[in-house]
């Protein structure tokens, strides 16, 4: 997946807000386009809370309870640290990249055992990584 303008960006995530996309259409590499735009429009916390409520808001529409506190906060942290280390290409570009780092959700395998993360604690509220901490470097999907 690669983006060439930020109206792409700018479209999945009126698309998301507005509830347009059917629920198995909304896919992971779209989460993280939004969470990117949310990221580099808003001040972290405001990102966090308007990503927490579209997606609530998209999982209500489609009569699923499918939202998670831990996985949420995770990949905005995730996407937050990418952004933060890679400023030299425009912003299309970059959220392109990000995909090509972030794109497989087993990512989130690497920080977090499936018991921890799976727990009904880790789903209403934040749970810290019990197998790998956020400062230790990680290598991009795509030079694994």
């Amino acid at each position: 997946m690669r983006y060439h303008n930020m109206a792409e960006i700018e479209d999945i995530v009126h698309k998301l807000e507005s509830c347009e996309y059917r629920k198995e259409e909304f896919t992971h590499h779209m989460h993280l386009a939004v969470a990117a735009w949310y990221l580099t429009s808003l001040p972290h916390e405001e990102a966090l809370d308007r990503m927490r409520a579209c997606l609530l808001r998209f999982t209500r529409h489609h009569g699923v309870t499918g939202y998670h506190e831990t996985i949420t906060r995770f990949w905005l942290r995730l996407v937050a640290d990418f952004l933060e280390n890679n400023t030299v290409q425009d912003f299309p570009a970059r959220v392109s990249t990000l995909i090509e780092c972030y794109g497989n959700k087993q990512t989130l395998f690497d920080y977090y055992s499936r018991e921890r993360v799976m727990s009904e604690d880790a789903r209403n509220a934040w749970v810290e990584p019990d197998l790998r901490s956020f400062g230790q470097p990680r290598r991009c999907e795509n030079s694994r």
